[in-house]
């Protein structure tokens, strides 16, 4: 490219995000976290909230924030003033931290309970709001990745549990079928409702299969029962025009092959702690995805010095940015654990040194 070309935030992550070389390594961020959003923008929102996220980006420099449709890991988008308080899937949550709830009991334990049960109307309006606010607040252009629940965290965490999916893999595998499945109807629908709305660039997936030495599932059932049915929704959101960025936590070596054949576009935290190692990706997976993430959310970020920061923040610069196609971020998020001043010295550190030329960082 130019070296005097400026690309706009959403243009930088959009070009990343095809496997190619923008003017700057891009930023994308979940940023978890209330201490952060008070000292950016002057105040606490009791739920994620889509404008509030954009205001954040504007303020450090992200180029992608992620905006959740409906409900995201206890993030849901109706407030209560009740610790404890039931969505309209039947999970009951309860609160604690933020933004994240805990789910305290599943709807769903067997074929019984899910003969009777009704999934919501994936076409009320409240389910856009945060992206719409979003959009309406994005004056700076930055991406906004619409995000989505995966099958296999929805169904180990939420409708079911992890127990009882475990033993429906053996004793009622059709069952496993039938609700995967109808959450892939249902996700899709939900996808074909956000795409009408303009202003939005991407869909991210986020389905959680790793631990941090291993998988949750093993890699037979996880092919079994969900890659088939994964390569449906990821296949229908791109024929609605949108590239597809699949969030994954742990240690996902066993089955980061059969991701890449998906065809998700990009793989995002690239867990450091979890062994998931990004100059080993970048390499073999060079134009098939695009890493984002790996800079360390668990230690560095949290415990480290400023220096320290900068060093995580140029390891990754160097590990994953030649020849384009790396987008940069933690290995998960920013959350309140972590001193501001880490978080700015990272974002300011990647804005310095991450920018291209002749397709490549001069470090």
């Amino acid at each position: 490219m130019n070296d005097s070309i400026i690309m706009s935030p959403k243009e930088r992550f959009l070009t990343a995000l095809n496997k190619k070389t923008p003017d700057r390594v891009p930023i994308f961020e979940f940023p978890f976290s209330q201490k952060l959003q008070e000292i950016l923008i002057g105040y606490k929102t009791v739920l994620y909230d889509g404008a509030a996220v954009v205001k954040m980006a504007d303020r450090l420099g992200i180029d992608g924030v992620p905006v959740f449709l409906g409900g995201y890991c206890g993030v849901e988008f109706f407030e209560t003033k009740d610790d404890r308080f039931t969505d309209d899937w039947g999970i009951l949550y309860e609160r604690k931290g933020w933004p994240i709830t805990s789910q305290i009991k599943n709807p769903v334990s067997g074929r019984n309970d899910w003969q009777n049960y009704k999934m919501p109307n994936p076409g009320q309006k409240w389910r856009f709001k945060q992206l719409n606010d979003a959009i309406e607040a994005n004056s700076q252009q930055r991406a906004i990745v619409s995000c989505i629940r995966g099958p296999v965290s929805f169904m180990s965490w939420f409708l079911l549990s992890i127990d009882n999916l475990s033993i429906a893999f053996v004793d009622d595998p059709a069952l496993v079928d039938s609700i995967c499945n109808s959450f892939i109807d249902w996700s899709l629908e939900l996808a074909g409702r956000a795409a009408v709305i303009k202003g939005f660039d991407a869909f991210l997936i986020a389905d959680d299969w790793g631990m941090s030495k291993s998988l949750l599932i093993s890699p037979a059932y996880l092919r079994r029962f969900f890659i088939g049915p994964y390569k449906r929704l990821v296949d229908g959101i791109k024929s609605l025009g949108f590239p597809v960025i699949m969030h994954n936590d742990g240690n996902i070596w066993e089955v980061l092959d059969d991701i890449a054949a998906i065809g998700v576009d990009a793989y995002h935290p690239v867990e450091k702690a979890a062994t998931m190692d990004l100059k080993t990706i970048k390499q073999r997976y060079t134009g098939i995805l695009c890493p984002i993430g790996n800079i360390d959310n668990k230690e560095i970020l949290v415990n480290g010095s400023v220096d320290d920061v900068k060093k995580e923040a140029l390891r990754c610069l160097r590990e994953g940015s030649e020849n384009g196609g790396y987008i940069i971020s933690s290995d998960h998020s920013l959350h309140d654990d972590m001193p501001v001043e880490n978080v700015i010295a990272y974002t300011e550190t990647v804005k310095k040194f991450g920018k291209y030329y002749d397709g490549k960082l001069k470090l």
